[in-house]
């Protein structure tokens, strides 16, 4: 009986399917992306003078004319295709000038020279204002990278959530520790001030939450808690964090304020109103202790114990 030997392509198998079985394997993708840094780090470069002006440098580029160079680099480090496509413009306003510029020298033609002339200075002042405005946007950007590329893993099975907890303050002291790591997840995009007050709030509700479980939370106390920790709080946030980040710092509705400036008054104004509750239970416990007190006065008296 006669076979055919396998060849040694059907031996072995391709290179990459090799290559595919240990990336497979360890459940990752072999694309490389930057490294996001972690929201204390990004926080504390935002507020740092120091590394803001370290990291201002590139307007320098367009001060000496050459605005489309600092927002193609900018445009592809930070995936901004806005930055681009200005970079392109630039790029092409600045060759019509020097195209201008050269033509009226060659002809003699003062039309062309005045033409290039008000186009190069037109470009320039353009670039140096649109880069002066963007450099906030561009700090945030930069902010978050770590300069370190990782590799993306495989999405993992989502995790199983466990069952809300029966008793209503146990679930507002695990929404409230939500709501914070939400906001240092996102102290990138969240204006100056809007963290600080985020943990200003924590430290207000906390511990008033953990004395409310103690002794048990009356209908009032809970109603004014749940508002703040499961409605006001992260619906600020939310609303904030759903907005474009440059239309969110800078455009300024009916009232004249920006959405970035309305979320830190709104922050400030929280944390205010947990200071309220906060004094507002302990006020009424105080009472309770009063009320015993007298109690005990009027009950105890020597009078009274007089056989």
């Amino acid at each position: 009986m006669s076979s055919v030997a396998p060849s040694r392509g059907d031996q072995r198998p391709s290179r990459a399917v090799r290559q595919a079985r240990p990336a497979a394997a360890e459940g990752r993708v072999v694309r490389r992306r930057p490294a996001q840094a972690p929201p204390e780090l990004v926080s504390r470069r935002l507020r740092s003078r120091t590394w803001r002006a370290a990291n201002s440098w590139w307007l320098a580029v367009p001060a000496v004319g050459l605005p489309w160079l600092s927002f193609l680099y900018m445009g592809l480090r930070g995936r901004r295709p806005q930055w681009v496509l200005a970079a392109v413009a630039y790029l092409l306003a600045m060759a019509g000038a020097v195209t201008a510029l050269g033509v009226g020298l060659a002809a003699n033609a003062l039309g062309w020279l005045v033409l290039g002339a008000l186009v190069a200075t037109g470009t320039w002042g353009l670039g140096l204002v649109h880069s002066v405005m963007a450099n906030s946007t561009w700090l945030r950007i930069k902010a978050a990278f770590t300069g370190e590329p990782v590799l993306e893993h495989a999405p993992a099975p989502a995790p199983v959530e466990p069952a809300p907890p029966a008793d209503p303050v146990t679930a507002l002291q695990q929404r409230l520790r939500e709501v914070v790591r939400t906001a240092n997840r996102n102290g990138g995009r969240l204006p100056d001030g809007a963290v600080p007050a985020v943990r200003e709030i924590e430290d207000v509700l906390t511990p008033l939450l953990a004395h409310v479980a103690k002794r048990g939370a009356e209908v009032e106390e809970l109603h004014n808690l749940e508002a703040i920790v499961t409605e006001y709080l992260p619906g600020a946030l939310e609303h904030y964090l759903d907005l474009p980040e440059e239309y969110a710092l800078t455009n300024r509705g009916p009232s004249g304020t920006t959405p970035a400036e309305e979320l830190v008054t709104q922050l400030q104004l929280l944390a205010d109103g947990s200071r309220d509750v906060q004094r507002a239970v302990y006020d009424h416990d105080a009472r309770k202790l009063s009320v015993q007190g007298r109690f005990l006065d009027a009950k105890f008296r020597r009078s009274d114990l007089d056989l």
